[in-house]
């Protein structure tokens, strides 16, 4: 335990995984500003059990959320790349909280397990029976930090796979109490701040209409906004389905719709949205309407003050990294989406007559807008990438790098950046862009990318990107989803059609390049 040297501060810091001899229940409250909490995940790089994992984070979220109950303010943070510890940021802190801090730090310190004081052992007792009760009322509970709740309920979900093999009663119980669970969904953390019952997995949300998504993307800290969004169609073609606008073509994740819309099912109660059973999951599958009427289900008089009426169907955001549909009654939010690549669309392009005009844009045809390449140099090219990247509620901008001038030794690495956080579960992929100006008219071929594959390994990138004012061509994309593939890193390319459309949304990067447009 440590008192920050610089008085002002007011600051107090406590290690879990540390053993100190004074007597925290008797310091005061007043003070401190904050108090700032170490609290240990032993279980994590020391075991291969997930129900060991979960032990640790449940442990953790009882002992933040006991502590929270007695401070204004609650912040947790997980280093990256380490996640054997959480940094508990209490501001605030009101009488009682050191009783509580003494408490967690009972149950969570290793140095305890030992002693052979009955009254703490009882002590100890008593508050393992508090953790239980917490973990039987979890979905009842409004949490003050969500986050920790949720990375525990996505490791229960691998635990549950030893549960069910290890002690298959206790499996069949919870799956009874929590059928949503079977599909990897659980009510999430947040359901509190975001204002009603939300389920999470790793792969989307499903949240009720009434919250809207801005208040969703709010709630949960994440850059989308719902203005950013277009109507998007829905098709399937040969097995494959896609949603599209205006030449942005990506995968629909179907198994994650229709997880979602099963959890829907049942987490509903049968007197609640009664309509909803005689309605088809499936009429949302389609670009939404141009109106402002309240969609089918909520009349007008009853949509919610502030939350714009949203006309049924999929939206997709400008960038083509979140999907969300409107089914009327839930909102689902699904993450796992990829841009198709060129040779994907021409093939749509081919199979489907009716959206032959929207397809023909993503492969080319009809290009949204037009830059003149030639009145930029290398330099001004790597700028205006990092700029488009920067704006990209995908990445995490505080993250973004831009490593030196144009041709100079950066290890082929031109922009680095690390995705937005969607939650501790989910390590933050690492990306590298390189950038290509092309001004001759010409493709870019797989001549132009050397070493990626080494460079790849070298700085541990999940994610690699080409940004280029030319097209790909198809020798470069075989070359780059074998190199990728092999090392499961994710792509994600801006070639000029994608460049061209993202400027021609984005008025601040284009006029500063392209003054006169």
């Amino acid at each position: 335990m440590e008192i920050d040297a610089e008085a002002s501060a007011r600051t107090l810091e406590v290690d879990f995984g540390e053993e100190f001899e004074m007597n925290i229940r008797t310091l005061d409250p007043n003070a401190y500003d904050r108090i700032i909490i170490y609290v240990p995940l032993p279980s994590f790089g020391s075991t291969q059990s997930y129900r060991d994992i979960c032990g640790d984070l449940l442990d953790a979220s009882w002992a933040i959320e006991r502590m929270a109950a007695y401070a204004k303010f609650v912040k947790t943070e997980v280093p990256p790349g380490d996640h054997r510890c959480i940094r508990t940021v209490l501001t605030g802190p009101r009488p009682g909280i050191f009783e509580a801090i003494a408490d967690c730090a009972l149950l969570i310190s290793d140095f305890d397990e030992d002693f052979t004081d009955d009254t703490k052992l009882e002590e100890l007792q008593n508050l393992r029976g508090q953790v239980h009760d917490y973990e039987d009322n979890l979905e009842s509970y409004i949490h003050r930090a969500p986050d920790i709740i949720d990375w525990y309920f996505v490791n229960l979900h691998v635990a549950n796979e030893e549960l069910r093999s290890e002690a298959p009663e206790v499996w069949s119980n919870q799956m009874a109490r929590f059928p949503e669970r079977r599909l990897g969904l659980h009510r999430s953390g947040f359901s509190g701040a975001i204002g009603g019952n939300c389920y999470a997995s790793r792969a989307g949300w499903l949240v009720p209409l009434a919250v809207g998504p801005d208040q969703f993307f709010l709630a949960t800290d994440q850059k989308y906004r719902l203005n950013d969004f277009l109507p998007a169609g829905f098709l399937i073609i040969d097995g494959e389905a896609f949603v599209h606008h205006e030449g942005l073509l990506v995968r629909f994740p179907s198994n994650c719709y229709f997880k979602s819309q099963v959890c829907a099912g049942l987490v509903t109660q049968d007197d609640e949205y009664a309509e909803r059973w005689s309605s088809d999951p499936f009429r949302a599958l389609r670009s939404p309407a141009a109106t402002t009427t309240a969609p089918i289900g909520i009349s007008t008089s009853d949509a919610v003050e502030g939350v714009p009426a949203l006309a049924e169907g999929c939206y997709l955001h400008e960038t083509g990294t979140l999907v969300f549909v409107n089914d009327g009654h839930f909102l689902h939010f699904l993450y796992d989406i990829r841009p198709a690549q060129l040779q994907t669309a021409k093939a749509l392009r081919e199979a489907s007559a009716q959206v032959t005009e929207e397809l023909s844009t993503a492969t080319g045809a009809a290009p949204s807008f037009y830059c003149d390449w030639t009145s930029l140099d290398d330099e001004a090219f790597e700028e205006l990438s990092y700029q488009l990247i920067f704006d990209n509620p995908k990445f995490n901008s505080d993250t973004i790098r831009k490593l030196g001038k144009s041709r100079s030794r950066d290890g082929g690495r031109d922009i680095v950046v690390h995705e937005a956080t969607v939650g501790p579960w989910v390590e933050p992929r690492k990306w590298i862009f390189q950038c290509k100006l092309v001004t001759n008219g010409s493709s870019l071929g797989s001549t132009r990318l050397t070493d990626v594959g080494d460079m790849l390994e070298q700085y541990g990138a999940q994610g690699f990107g080409v940004i280029t004012s030319a097209q790909m061509d198809a020798t470069l994309y075989d070359k780059l989803d074998a190199i990728c593939g092999k090392r499961r890193v994710e792509q994600y390319h801006l070639s000029v059609l994608e460049l061209e459309r993202a400027l021609g949304r984005n008025r601040r990067v284009r006029q500063k390049f392209f003054p006169g447009s």
